[in-house]
């Protein structure tokens, strides 16, 4: 079954090949694999087209939870999540939820109760106790679901969910008995050196969830290498109400305010996931120095001079203005790639911002930094602080957990991304490496005790407590102008549950999630993902999204859509608006009007807009602008001759890979970014913006919207004429 297309026909094709998995007693391929699950006989649950979901009195208000969160949802609210992802899932299906006695249900009855108990001992790896893992019993008609905590009854609703899926609304009668193996299971994205919207940040949550990571770390502060030019990118995303921190954000449009920071951690922890938030510091701090130039080191303007006597008060006064915002009991600082000859003044300064933040929290928050080998004799970081390990040149990981350091592993072998290009990281995560690169000699599947690919003898057990998990992450080191911020869920989207589903269960138990089943299973979970829709899928009814045809349009202000999907249009103003906003991947756009030989916009949508602008050498040429940075087609010149009776045809076909023009039948060019002003050249990928189409100065005759690639030569009715 070929997925990639991105539509929600194909998603139902999907569902129904899947379906026969319920024919059998096994599970279907769930991501993360479950721990335990035994078949019993009888007769599969089957969805019917009306279900309660029963919330046990007792536990309805329950926020029993022993995770980072300071916020966490009661079993209620959790959920009511469940209900709306259920409704959103299979909409054939009414849903009801009430609270009540989840005993009392009858067991013949169409229900899917959640209650809590002390007596499951789930427990992670490390033996410790945990209130994410749940028992559920399925038969017939009846679904229970009970958790050790409110999350860990939450994660069993992505189990069931999942396999409703997966098996077109059944899931096989038995009892499933899980929990995760480590408490970190996250992911990371570089906010500090792209503008990601707040929007875009909770639906990576919502992702996220689906595959039950529980950590979020967002790098809310950073700069791209100054390379001696104090006046690079630099930004500081979180907008101080101190009026005397006012010249950290001189970028207010690229800023969230304290309201939208609250919003997006509350979407996180209703999903189960935690925001952990990073403000960097002394080094990646050129957005300090920017601010404050006298607190920069001579050497270099990114790291902050810790000798200088405002320098860390100055760091005391950022934390004291945002510590309040975050809801998590650990916080990172950061502290990353400083200066080794000051290896005491960095250890003093971690020490003491670990004291501050802990003081300033009522002792409720600690920190973690990145892992930095500062060469000293003298002194040391404290054994308080979380160590997040990322590569061997800077720590020694199993060193530090002998030593009595709690260490999260974020190994730059198999966990770090850099967007579009580097000499040293993959563009996605290396999927071989994954799952058949945990040692360089035998092979294995990695998962969060693999440090050391070269020497097993230098990995912790998967039941040392010092070990806490682990997290991905995603780089931006060549600043805003190398991706759209779509681009950074094209780059985590795959590498991701497989990080997740590593953290819920080790390698090494007998139920790990296998290569083979994650293929079967996550290009149809991948599209079903609830709440949210990064994929940016389009429902259609066969390969033509949308038709317009504005040869055969009358006076008349509606304008109907050819291709039997409904999205009739209106013209308001000479602008066509749509009922959509924008098409992902795959597609194919057809745009033929006659333009007006000025700079103008063709397409617009929520994420990106498409049109004509001038060229760097004169002239016209096409651009998408995201993000308000307008990315021109390079070597390519529209045609000198604009008379209005002429029409031009303007085809695009794009892929996660990038995106293609083509100009009257002929290829005009591909959309390529300049990679930190250089001449390496890497692809952009471009959603179709459909929000709007055309404008003033434009007759728009036709516009035609596919799913998939299609064949230019086809749908081009400019190279129909040639032939």
């Amino acid at each position: 079954m070929h997925y990639s297309t991105g539509s929600w026909f194909h998603l139902l094709l999907a569902i129904s090949a899947q379906s026969s998995y319920a024919a059998a007693s096994v599970l279907p391929p769930l991501v993360p694999a479950v721990h335990n699950h035994i078949a019993a006989g009888g007769s599969a649950f089957h969805l019917p087209k009306h279900i309660n979901i029963v919330v046990n009195e007792h536990d309805a208000n329950s926020t029993a939870d022993n995770g980072l969160t300071l916020i966490p949802p009661t079993l209620l609210q959790f959920s009511q999540t469940f209900k709306a992802d259920l409704e959103g899932l299979f909409p054939q299906t009414a849903v009801s939820l009430i609270v009540g006695d989840a005993q009392r249900v009858a067991k013949d009855a169409a229900v899917i109760t959640l209650a809590l108990s002390d007596d499951l001992n789930a427990t992670l790896a490390d033996g410790s106790v945990t209130t994410e893992g749940y028992e559920m019993d399925v038969s017939a008609a009846h679904v229970q679901i009970t958790g050790s905590g409110s999350k860990g009854a939450f994660w069993a609703t992505r189990t069931l969910l999942q396999g409703l899926v997966l098996t077109g609304g059944q899931f096989p009668a038995g009892k499933v008995v899980d929990q995760p193996d480590w408490r970190t299971r996250g992911f990371m994205l570089d906010a500090g050196r792209q503008w990601y919207p707040i929007t875009f940040l909770q639906d990576l949550c919502r992702y996220a969830s689906w595959y039950k990571v529980s950590e979020f770390h967002v790098h809310l502060s950073d700069n791209v290498a100054p390379r001696g030019n104090p006046n690079a990118y630099a930004r500081f995303r979180l907008r101080p109400e101190d009026p005397a921190l006012a010249g950290l954000t001189p970028h207010l449009n690229e800023t969230y305010s304290r309201e939208e920071f609250e919003a997006f951690q509350a979407v996180c922890a209703a999903r189960g996931v935690t925001v952990v938030p990073e403000l960097e510091s002394p080094g990646h701090a050129l957005v300090i120095t920017q601010w404050k130039p006298e607190l920069a080191l001579f050497t270099d303007p990114s790291l902050i001079n810790l000798t200088v006597p405002d320098a860390i008060p100055t760091i005391k006064s950022i934390w004291k203005e945002f510590l309040p915002w975050f809801h998590t009991r650990q916080v990172s600082i950061g502290a990353d790639e400083y200066n080794a000859s000051l290896a005491d003044d960095y250890n003093n300064f971690v020490n003491e911002m670990s004291d501050y933040i802990g003081q300033q929290s009522g002792n409720l928050k600690s920190i973690r930094i990145w892992g930095t080998r500062e060469p000293s004799n003298r002194t040391s970081v404290s054994k308080n602080i979380t160590i997040q390990h990322w590569d061997f040149g800077d720590d020694d990981p199993f060193a530090l957990i002998r030593s009595g350091y709690d260490v999260i592993n974020s190994d730059d072998g198999f966990q770090y991304i850099v967007m579009k290009q580097s000499g040293s990281f993959p563009q996605q995560l290396n999927q071989t490496r994954l799952w058949d690169g945990a040692n360089v000699d035998a092979g294995g599947i990695w998962d969060p005790h693999v440090f050391d690919r070269g020497n097993a003898s230098n990995n912790p057990s998967i039941t040392d407590p010092r070990l806490k998990g682990a997290i991905m992450a995603v780089w931006n080191d060549h600043g805003p102008t190398a991706s759209t911020f779509l681009e950074a869920f094209y780059a985590l989207k795959q590498g991701l549950p497989v990080v997740a589903s590593a953290g819920w269960q080790a390698a090494s138990r007998p139920n790990h999630l296998t290569h083979d089943a994650f293929l079967a299973g996550y290009p149809p979970l991948e599209a079903a993902a609830p709440g949210q829709n990064l994929d940016r899928l389009i429902p259609s009814k066969g390969a033509v999204v949308v038709d317009y045809d504005l040869t055969t349009h009358s006076a008349s202000a509606r304008v109907e859509d050819r291709s039997g999907n409904g999205y009739d249009a209106r013209v308001v103003d000479d602008v066509l608006r749509t009922p959509l906003g924008s098409k992902g991947f795959n597609y194919t756009l057809l745009l033929r009007a006659k333009l007006d030989g000025s700079p103008s916009t063709l397409l617009s949508g929520p994420d990106d807009s498409f049109g004509v602008e001038a060229a760097q050498g004169g002239g016209l040429t096409l651009a998408f602008t995201s993000s308000n940075i307008t990315y021109l087609l390079s070597n390519f010149t529209l045609p000198a001759e604009h008379s209005k009776s002429t029409a031009r045809e303007i085809v695009l076909t794009a892929t996660e890979n990038g995106t293609s023009a083509f100009v009257d039948g002929v290829h005009a060019g591909d959309f390529l970014v300049s990679i930190d002003q250089t001449s390496v050249l890497a692809p952009m990928a471009f959603v179709a913006p459909v929000q709007t189409v055309g404008g003033r100065g434009i007759e728009l005759e036709r516009f035609i919207l596919w799913d998939g690639v299609q064949s230019v030569a086809t749908v081009s009715a400019a190279k129909q004429g040639q032939s």
